[in-house]
C-alpha cells in the first residue's frame, strides 16, 4: 500500500460526509416531510341490531369533504356528520363515487328521515337531499343498507361511545 492513499480515501470521505451533512441541514430548514395525517376521531353508531363503525365528520371542512373520492365503504362502516345546531341540513353527492343511504338523526337521536341509495352525481345540477324534519347528525352508510337492517324513521339511535359534541355554531352545511 503506497503512503498517502489511506490519507486522500479520508479526505475524500471526509468531504462526501460534510456533503451529505450540508445537504441533510437543507433539507431540515426547508421542513421535514409532512406527518401523516392523524387517525380519524370514530364512533360506534348502532340503530336496533345494526352498529356502525363511523367516522366523525364534526368540522365545516370534514362535513363539506364527506365520503368524497371513497371508492367503497368497508362493511359496517360509515360517517357520522355531527351539526352545530339542528337543522335541515342538505346532502348532494358531487364528487361521491359511491351510492349511500344518509340517515338523519335528530337531537333526540332519533332517526327522523333516511335518503336511500343516493346516486353519486354524474352531471350538474346535483340532486340535493333534505330531511324532512330538521336533524342534529346524519349517519353516511354503503347504499341498501337501511333497507337491509329496516332502519326506518322513529327508530332510537344510540352513540355507544360519548356522544359526540358539536363545533361552534359558526359551522356550515
Amino acid at each position: 500500500m503506497k503512503p498517502g492513499i489511506g490519507v486522500k480515501q479520508a479526505l475524500l470521505g471526509a468531504a462526501a460526509c460534510a456533503l451529505l451533512l450540508a445537504r441533510a441541514g437543507t433539507l431540515a430548514a426547508a421542513g421535514s416531510p409532512p406527518a401523516a395525517a392523524p387517525a380519524p376521531d370514530r364512533r360506534s353508531v348502532c340503530i336496533g341490531s345494526a352498529c356502525f363503525d363511523a367516522e366523525l365528520a364534526v368540522t365545516a371542512d370534514e362535513r363539506s369533504r364527506g365520503l368524497m373520492s371513497r371508492e367503497a365503504l368497508l362493511p359496517g362502516t360509515g360517517m357520522l356528520f355531527v351539526f352545530p345546531r339542528e337543522g335541515r341540513h342538505g346532502f348532494w353527492m358531487k364528487n361521491t363515487l359511491i351510492e349511500l343511504d344518509i340517515v338523519f338523526i335528530g337531537a333526540d337521536r332519533r332517526v327522523v328521515d333516511i335518503a336511500r341509495r343516493a346516486q353519486p352525481c354524474r352531471t350538474e345540477p346535483c340532486a340535493q337531499y333534505y330531511p324532512a324534519a330538521p336533524a342534529a347528525y346524519a349517519l353516511e352508510i354503503a347504499g341498501g343498507l337501511a333497507d337491509r337492517f329496516g332502519i326506518a324513521a322513529g327508530d332510537p339511535v344510540e352513540f355507544r361511545e360519548a356522544t359526540p359534541s358539536r363545533p361552534p355554531a359558526s359551522g356550515r352545511r
